[in-house]
């Protein structure tokens, strides 16, 4: 029940299946690897990791099928960066 609330955004995420995802994440490391990083990495690096993968994977995705961008929030967030800088660099060459 406590991780089906957390899976809704109704509750905070078990422990364990924090770990299992970090564990999923780094190629089936074990809970002690997993555990011995956390400690060791500075706080939320690793998952900072896996936010950088994800965002990757969307921009590749946007890459291969731009017109598939609203399919997912990454690749929808992908795309709006992806707006935002060309506005910029756009708005950067029209100044004098």
């Amino acid at each position: 029940m406590i991780l089906h609330r957390s899976l809704d955004g109704r509750g905070p995420q078990p422990f364990e299946h924090y770990i299992g995802r970090l564990s999923e994440e780094f190629g089936g490391a074990l809970p002690s690897v997993i555990l011995a990083e956390l400690a060791r990495l500075p706080v939320g690096f690793m998952e900072q990791i896996i936010e950088y993968r994800h965002y990757a994977a969307a921009y590749a995705a946007n890459r291969a099928d731009p017109k598939g961008w609203e399919s997912s929030e990454p690749r929808t967030l992908a795309m709006v960066i992806e707006h935002e800088l060309a506005q910029a660099d756009i708005e950067e060459t029209a100044q004098p």
